[in-house]
């Protein structure tokens, strides 16, 4: 009985991630017809709206991102970069591409949190209608910020872009499956979310906030998931939080070798700040519905901790059975295995297809594998302040 009980509990656990992973994989790359949504987004007023960009030593990057931001610019609207604790070249070259320039200093306030909040204050004396945070490698896509900041004032609401990575040119199995894994939870999550009536997740680069959300948001803090947490914040407050996956933002891959630090302090600040709110999510839920899923996709991992506590639970499982629990924990698991495999070919086949080809998801353990040092960090050594990751000629990314 005892066997049984504790198969039961295993599959428990595993079960709410896995299945809320697989609704929202097959609900986002399922195909939609969304033509007159497109034309209703092109036809919104788009008022004017400042275009924010925290920048800690980007000189090497920034130049694309101020281009085209200023391309898609109207008088009236403003480019304003806060150089965060920068010793090279950024804020010359951003006031040499004609943008506003906030230059801060702090050995104690580090982080993009305290960033944005210097440029707000310094937005204040003349408030735009909407501000548009980028990231100072994020490059919009023609159209993406009038789109992005228009639907933003139509909605008052936050919004949240369609941001993903561009390929750097790596044949390498775990490079690529990172593009994917971060293709399905920044782009076929989201929609799968947006789809079944959830609000949306914030992603810190490519989203627009109404200057009254935008000005009573607590910025100034050294999160590691700054946006997420923003993002929460608004959701709880009963502030509406979209995704508009027509406003298409980009970032250069990373490559392997420059990245580990970027993503353990992005993944390990993600997980605890998603599993501190999930509690607060689930009892707004008990009054609005629709937080009750932005709760359960909270409680799903980065794809590779999934796998492994997919893989895990089902080796248990299978070991219990061994030792006299009845079959029905391991089939359930099972059930669950063959629904995750679906729900990752299912995406594969209407989005991933673009990043690595079918044969290329065989080399999924050696990915997993390679990540397993940040998960062990998570429980042995967690990072808890920012610190910036050396980059290598590519810049490093949340993958």
């Amino acid at each position: 009985m005892m066997i049984d009980v504790l198969a039961w509990c295993l599959v428990a656990i595993t079960a709410p991630p896995v299945l809320m992973f697989a609704i929202e994989c097959i609900a986002g790359a399922a195909p939609r017809d969304e033509t007159s949504a497109k034309h209703a987004h092109d036809d919104t007023v788009v008022p004017p709206f400042a275009v924010l960009i925290p920048a800690h030593n980007e000189a090497a990057d920034i130049a694309a991102t101020l281009s085209a931001a200023a391309a898609q610019l109207r008088p009236g609207d403003r480019l304003l970069v806060v150089a965060d604790n920068c010793d090279d070249a950024t804020a010359a070259l951003a006031r040499a591409a004609g943008a506003e320039v906030v230059e801060r200093f702090s050995t104690t306030q580090r982080g993009k949190g305290f960033a944005l909040a210097a440029g707000r204050s310094a937005l204040a004396a003349w408030p735009p209608a909407v501000v548009v945070v980028l990231d100072a490698d994020c490059v919009p896509e023609p159209g993406a910020l009038q789109r992005l900041a228009g639907h933003a004032a139509l909605e008052a609401a936050a919004v949240q872009g369609r941001y993903l990575l561009t390929p750097n040119g790596s044949t390498h199995p775990s490079a690529q499956i990172s593009l994917f894994a971060f293709a399905i939870k920044n782009l076929v999550r989201q929609r799968g979310l947006q789809r079944l009536g959830s609000p949306a997740l914030l992603q810190g680069t490519g989203m627009a906030l109404p200057w009254p959300l935008f000005a009573e948001a607590e910025l100034a803090s050294d999160c590691l998931a700054e946006d997420l947490e923003l993002g929460i914040a608004l959701v709880l407050a009963g502030k509406p939080v979209r995704f508009l996956p027509d406003a298409g933002f980009n970032s250069p891959a990373s490559s392997l070798g420059a990245a580990v630090g970027q993503r353990t302090r992005w993944e390990h600040g993600t997980i605890v700040t998603a599993w501190r709110h999930i509690p607060a999510l689930l009892a707004a839920g008990l009054r609005r519905p629709s937080i009750l899923l932005l709760a359960l996709d909270l409680t799903i991992p980065p794809l590779a901790l999934l796998t492994v506590i997919i893989v895990a639970t089902t080796l248990v499982t299978v070991l219990l059975a061994g030792l006299a629990a009845g079959p029905a924990p391991l089939l359930t698991q099972l059930a669950l295995d063959a629904l995750f495999l679906l729900a990752v070919g299912y995406a594969w086949y209407r989005v991933g297809r673009a990043y690595l080809a079918l044969g290329t998801l065989l080399h999924i353990p050696g990915y997993v594998l390679w990540k397993l040092p940040i998960y062990r960090r998570l429980l042995v050594d967690r990072q808890r302040s920012w610190v910036r990751t050396a980059r290598d000629a590519t810049t490093e990314r949340k993958q």
